[in-house]
């Protein structure tokens, strides 16, 4: 039997269920404890990865690049190359 968040808790406290015993569903003494640990380390994880990847790559001088039509008759891209120092 499912209870409804609204009514009265079968503990007797004569308190809503969702002020009462519902809350202790979600308690962080239970045995996924541990789980929710490692989930919660290897997001932190690969959020700091990240973060650390978007600093690195704005933080590194990238070359200028130039787009160029292919010297191939059968090709039809336009390619990049790095911006060519002419003076």
């Amino acid at each position: 039997m499912k209870i409804n968040r609204n009514e009265q808790c079968p503990c007797g406290s004569k308190k809503k269920y969702k002020h009462c015993c519902e809350q202790k569903r979600f308690r962080n003494n239970d045995d996924t404890s541990y789980v929710r640990w490692i989930i919660s380390g290897a997001v932190g994880f690969f959020l700091a990865l990240t973060l650390w990847g978007i600093v690195e790559f704005f933080g590194t001088d990238h070359p200028e690049m130039e787009a160029f039509k292919c010297d191939n008759p059968n090709c039809n891209q336009i390619h990049y190359r790095p911006l060519s120092q002419s003076n």
